[in-house]
């Protein structure tokens, strides 16, 4: 610890310096707008939430609005991929992390460049009571009206003011979309104050590139003013706004008076508890190396792994997913350094709990789950990272023997293809011992191997409802009106060839899991049939075609009647609401961890994913059928209102938080079961529904179940199916339903056990023939003895034991035999021990050459090796060739 001379500042809480910076804003007009989820909701272009601007991305595009102008919040940031990457940087330095908190304030066309300058210098500076001495600001080189923002109403001083260019002061979200000139805050961290010469110092000052640079961005002022575009064009925005983002563990560390975040109350605890599960002590000595890096990295993406999959990332293969266990399998790499070679992260999540459930309360809720996916796959890496790392300990040892410093991307593919080695890992641990990694021969790999590419940086599929988000005047708006009508007489915005879009409208668009409504729009001179309805930004788009008329028709203010398809949308609105009884009677029997991970619901079936780890049990679906049934016999009403987001939260409302929600939400509560945040369509009451019935239960991913279920109709329908299908069984072979189990059970093992014994009789059978084959072996130059032989009604064991028969009562030789089976051909080939080795026969390269004149292939081990052929009229064939084949290889 040391004191920046701050006139007796007291230390602050992490906490305490969070509410202080809303309550800063908010007592100046600001809105507090909780944090959006770090999985991204509706923006494709993202794998992760990365800055506080996210979720109001569309409003400075123009395609949205809120019933703000200013806005404060707190918002869960992560940055691993894509063009904002601070992977690298963990660990190395102490204010990088994957996981951060961005404090911000906003303006949408209200206030501009002065308030937000002169708001930020006086919370830091009067509030905070930062020493002026220490702050610097910069501006963008072509941005003369900030500069003369700092230099005339602040009075941090003309020499602390410096102009960069893009790359420093031009913030971009991502390759495209809103962006503009920004503003910078550092502060100087230095034990006594490195005056302007030190800020100015290319290397160690301001944006120097020296990780050990006392200086410190602790706030960017950005002035959103214009949006680049996919093809890298750069336009004005219809209005200009303010995006500020302050990095919330820097200036806790910087009020806390510590040198790294890591020291402040938001990851000290996560430290102490790395030690005690360890054993190793924290030592605070040469910056990135040994187990201060480890410490510090497990600390950091412990934090971003609580708080992905809290928020519903789920471990996989493919964009956030593989992002997500890359993460992971760093943290257990990490975790080797520490001595750590059983899952251990997963007992971190309680901390990041303990540290951030007050303020983020979705993560207490989903704890369990959280620590039960970590520690699935920490099990699953864990098998395989001790031999990984053991492969690529020889791999670098060769590398650094032969006098090269780069290893090859066969090497890297292999660690990647065999051990579940992200290719940046294999990168890190190279980097630690002074290598490279071929990263063009890796890509080969992946390419060779048909590997589907890791988007890391950017989805590229966008509806194709938002080309109207272009075309449309400021501020057209379709407003939905279709939860108590299913027609509407409304005017046209607009029309083209396959889309229209309405003033107001009954159709349902595609959201929130629900799909879309279907029906038809008429006019005076138009018919077009909606096959398919989208919303972007303030409009909802009807996609489909004129089958009379066309868009020259169904002109701009043209009279038109939207119909919504009534069969569809009450079938539709059954597996809605047939959705909220199945959460809450899963909530009721497996616990409140066991949250909706995701949901379709349409006309036809409803699936509903949720948080769980083991099987549903018979017993257990049953229960679930029967409450949900229960409760769709007590016909409870349904009803739906519209409050204001904290109240419906205060009311009871389970809102999932992979959703985005306005200041004003709808509330869908079954009376006396049930309250949902959800914008979806329901029926009037639970009675509607008829019955429910579930027709599958599955895992998805790890910590994800899935269950699959019928309602209304189609549900009796299923029910009576089956019903008449074991009557049927019933009559046919006179055995009550309720014995049916037991005694499909008892034939299932009567029939086994006959199959087992009709195998051993098989074998023993042509054991016995064994003197028999073995009078018609060829014998080759060399005293090679060679056997191939059609073996009818085997099956591969069988072939196995006539090749050890053989291996054992030839002597000296190599025998091919071969039976069909299930409409193919299966080969088994044995060599003697005496020719294997002598190194001149191999019975897996004689069975896969064998195989491919029968249209297969196969192979195995020297002494026994297995194949498979498609071309049964090729059997003959491949059994006379084999004597020559065993011939050439002899001789070569």
């Amino acid at each position: 610890m040391f004191s920046y001379e701050t006139s007796g500042q007291l230390m602050k809480k992490g906490k305490e310096i969070r509410r202080e910076f809303i309550e800063f804003f908010t007592s100046r007009g600001h809105t507090f707008v909780p944090s959006a989820p770090v999985v991204p909701v509706g923006d494709p272009t993202l794998l992760f939430v990365n800055a506080g601007m996210n979720q109001f991305k569309d409003v400075f595009l123009g395609t949205g609005r809120r019933e703000y102008s200013r806005a404060v919040n707190s918002q869960k940031c992560i940055r691993v991929s894509g063009k904002h990457n601070d992977l690298e940087d963990v660990g190395k330095d102490s204010k990088h992390h994957t996981f951060f908190e961005m404090l911000g304030n906003w303006s949408f066309g209200d206030y501009g460049k002065r308030e937000a300058i002169t708001w930020a210098w006086e919370l830091l500076t009067e509030v905070w009571k930062l020493p002026k001495n220490r702050l610097y600001a910069t501006v963008y080189s072509q941005d003369e009206e900030a500069a003369q923002i700092w230099q005339n109403e602040t009075d941090i001083g003309g020499d602390r003011i410096f102009s960069y260019g893009n790359i420093f002061n031009f913030w971009e979200m991502g390759e495209v979309g809103p962006c503009g000139p920004c503003s910078e805050i550092h502060f100087d961290t230095s034990q006594k104050p490195a005056g302007v010469k030190g800020a100015r110092d290319e290397f160690n000052g301001i944006n120097g590139e020296s990780p050990l640079t006392p200086f410190v961005e602790i706030w960017n002022l950005v002035f959103i003013q214009n949006e680049r575009l996919a093809n890298g064009e750069l336009i004005d925005l219809p209005n200009k706004h303010v995006d500020t983002g302050m990095g919330f563990e820097r200036i806790c560390a910087v009020l806390q008076n510590k040198l790294s975040n890591y020291d402040t109350d938001l990851f000290w605890p996560l430290i102490e508890a790395l030690q005690d599960i360890s054993g190793k002590e924290y030592e605070r000595k040469k910056l990135g190396e040994g187990l201060h890096m480890a410490f510090r990295v497990v600390a950091d993406h412990a934090r971003m792994l609580t708080f992905a999959l809290a928020d519903g990332a789920v471990p996989s293969n493919e964009g956030r997913g593989y992002v997500v266990r890359r993460i992971l399998r760093r943290a257990s790499r990490y975790g080797r350094d520490l001595g750590m070679k059983e899952p251990f992260i997963h007992r971190l999540v309680g901390t990041v709990v303990d540290l951030m459930g007050e303020f983020y309360p979705e993560i207490v809720g989903r704890a369990q789950h959280v620590a039960q996916v970590i520690k699935a796959e920490e099990e699953g890496f864990g098998a395989t990272l001790d031999r990984g790392l053991e492969l690529f300990g020889e791999v670098a040892q060769k590398t650094l023997a032969a006098g090269r410093v780069t290893i090859g991307g066969e090497d890297a593919f292999r660690l990647y293809d065999t051990f579940g080695f992200p290719f940046d890992l294999t990168v890190l641990m190279a980097r630690e011992k002074g290598l490279k990694v071929d990263e063009e021969g890796f890509r080969t790999g992946m390419e060779n191997r048909q590997k589907k590419s890791r988007a890391e940086g950017k989805f590229a599929a966008v509806s194709a409802a938002t080309r109207w988000a272009g075309k449309l005047p400021e501020g057209a708006e379709s407003r939905f009106e279709g939860y108590e009508t299913l027609t509407v007489e409304a005017r046209v915005i607009g029309a083209d060839e396959c889309s229209i879009v309405l003033d107001r409208t009954p159709f349902y668009p595609e959201g929130g899991g629900q799909v879309a409504d279907i029906g038809a729009i008429s006019g005076k001179d138009f018919s077009f049939t909606v096959n398919n309805v989208q919303r972007t930004g303030s409009v909802i788009v009807h996609e489909g075609a004129f089958t009379e008329g066309g868009p020259d028709r169904a002109v701009k203010g043209t009279s038109a009647t939207a119909c919504v398809g009534a069969e569809r949308r009450l079938s539709t609105a059954r597996n809605h609401t047939a959705t909220h009884l199945l959460h809450r009677a899963l909530l009721a029997e497996l616990g409140e961890s066991s949250t909706q991970a995701g949901s379709l619901v349409g006309p036809d079936y409803l699936r509903f994913d949720f948080h769980h780890y083991e099987k549903l049990q018979d017993e257990l679906i049953l229960g679930l059928e029967r409450r949900v049934n229960a409760e769709i016999r007590a016909d409870r009403p349904v009803k739906w209102t519209e409050e204001d987001y904290e109240k419906a939260i205060r009311m009871g409302a389970m809102a999932l938080f992979t959703d985005k929600y306005e200041k004003r939400v709808r509330v869908v509560e079954v009376e006396g079961f049930s309250r949902e945040l959800c914008g979806g369509t329901h029926v009037r009451s639970t009675g509607r529904i008829g019955a429910f019935v579930v027709t599958g239960e599955a895992g998805v991913a790890a910590g994800i179940r899935r269950i699959e279920a019928l309602t209304g109709e189609k549900a009796v329908e299923y029910l009576l199916g089956r019903s008449h299908a074991l009557a049927e069984v019933e009559r046919s072979y006179a055995i009550p339903a309720a014995e049916l189990p037991a005694r499909i059970d008892s034939l299932l093992a009567e029939q086994k056990s006959l199959s087992r014994e009709l195998a051993r009789a098989r074998q023993e059978s042509l054991r016995g023939q064994m003197d028999e084959l073995l009078a018609g072996v060829q014998e080759l130059p060399g005293g090679i003895k060679v056997l191939s032989r059609n073996v009818p009604e085997a099956d591969l064991d069988s072939l196995k034991n006539v090749g050890d028969s053989f291996r054992e009562k030839a002597g000296r030789g190599a025998a091919l035999f071969a039976t069909v089976a299930d409409g193919k051909i299966l080969f088994v080939c044995v060599v003697t021990d005496d020719l294997v080795k002598e190194g001149r026969l191999k019975a897996g390269d004689l069975v896969g050459r064998v195989a491919r004149l029968a249209g297969g292939g196969g192979g195995g081990k020297p002494h026994l090796a297995t194949a498979g052929g498609r071309d049964l009229g090729k059997l003959d064939q491949a059994l006379a060739a084999f004597a020559g084949f065993v011939e050439e290889a002899a001789a070569g």
